[in-house]
C-alpha cells in the first residue's frame, strides 16, 4: 500500500494496481440537476436537439448505439436543453453527461 492510496497486488494470473474512491461523488462533481446521463458505453447515432430548444416530457433527444442496439434518451420533462455536452460518432462512457434540461418550475406555462 502506497501513501497515495495506490495497492498493487501479484498473484501467479498478474499484476492489477487498485486506488482507492470516494464511494460517492463529491458534491462539486456531481452532474447538474437535470442531467441526462449515459446509462452504458456506446456511440452517439443521432441527436435530435440543439441547446435553447423547448422540449417535452417523453421526447427523444438522442440516440446512442450499445451492444448493436439503438437506445434512446428522452426528456425527463417539460423544459429547456441547456446544455449538449455530444455529437453524433462521439464514443461515451457509462454516466457520461449527454445534455442537461432545466426542467419547466410547477405550473409553468408554454410561452
Amino acid at each position: 500500500r502506497y501513501p497515495d492510496g495506490l495497492v498493487c497486488v501479484d498473484s501467479p494470473l498478474g499484476s492489477v494496481s487498485l486506488r482507492r474512491r470516494p464511494r460517492f461523488a463529491e458534491p462539486e462533481h456531481a452532474a447538474p440537476h437535470g442531467s441526462l446521463l449515459a446509462p452504458m458505453p456506446g456511440s452517439v447515432l443521432r441527436v435530435a436537439v440543439a441547446v435553447g430548444e423547448r422540449v417535452k416530457a417523453g421526447q427523444p433527444l438522442l440516440w446512442l448505439e450499445a451492444m448493436k442496439m439503438e437506445h434512446q434518451i428522452s426528456a425527463p420533462g417539460d423544459g429547456v436543453v441547456t446544455e449538449l455536452h455530444v455529437a453524433p460518432g462521439e464514443q461515451v462512457d457509462v454516466g457520461t453527461t449527454l445534455a442537461v434540461v432545466q426542467e419547466d418550475e410547477q405550473g409553468g406555462t408554454d410561452a
